[in-house]
């Protein structure tokens, strides 16, 4: 992972690396209200070629709020999202991974990968038992194709803990008064001071970390593509 890199000798802050592999983003309350999940993705796609497959529950791909943050809207055009709303529309959608996934595809992401197990009109076993196979299902697909695998959960519980032993990695994301801080295994957000001496870690800081990444002629001044198909790829 990287830690910073240097911009007329003044370092400048960088968000974790993904690698390869099942990697689990645990997040201290509502991602979708600080972003970091969002800003994972976008600060790959960014970096890396192909586009990104986004298995979603609970509501996490908003394009408003990727958006808000991409420093081109072009990036947008490599999300490509589908919605599960049961227990067994997510399931079945994780299996269809294998054939959705394409030589360009360099990204899998699964935020709220529990939540619709813990229906509550499922069976605790079915519902376990098919969260065990949709696991099994990516953790193979990032052995198989050696990409990413960007999962988060809603939950932290023993229902959860398969999550926390399939990933190679965990990357905390935690609240500070100054916004949201990455820990992961070989990375941390360091904090650096502005004009007034204050320090800043906040949604606003990420974006800007964001938009560094491309030249501001680059910038592409395009409407807000739509990003999302409901229930299917």
């Amino acid at each position: 992972m990287r830690a910073t890199r240097q911009n007329g000798g003044v370092p400048e802050p960088e968000l974790p690396e993904l690698e390869p592999g099942v990697r689990l983003l645990d997040v201290e309350g509502d991602d979708r209200e600080t972003g970091p999940l969002h800003s994972l993705v976008l600060d790959h796609l960014l970096l890396n070629d192909g586009g990104a497959v986004w298995v979603d529950a609970d509501g996490h791909a908003v394009t408003r709020s990727l958006a808000a943050l991409t420093p081109s809207m072009r990036i947008l055009d490599r999300i490509h999202v589908a919605r599960g709303f049961t227990a067994n529309q997510h399931y079945e959608l994780v299996r269809a991974l294998p054939d959705q996934f394409g030589e360009d595809t360099s990204l899998v992401v699964c935020p709220a990968f529990d939540h619709l197990y813990r229906d509550a009109e499922a069976y605790a076993d079915e519902g376990e038992d098919l969260l065990l196979r949709a696991l099994a299902t990516v953790a193979n697909l990032a052995n198989r194709h050696d990409v990413p695998v960007l999962v988060t959960r809603s939950t932290r519980d023993s229902f959860s803990d398969p999550l926390d032993a399939a990933a190679r990695e965990t990357i905390r994301c935690e609240r500070t008064k100054f916004g949201p801080r990455f820990v992961g295994d070989e990375f941390e957000t360091l904090v650096y001071p502005t004009e007034n001496g204050t320090v800043q870690t906040t949604l606003t800081f990420w974006k800007r970390v964001l938009q560094a990444r491309v030249s501001v002629q680059k910038t592409a001044k395009t409407p807000t593509p739509e990003v999302t198909v409901d229930g299917a790829y």
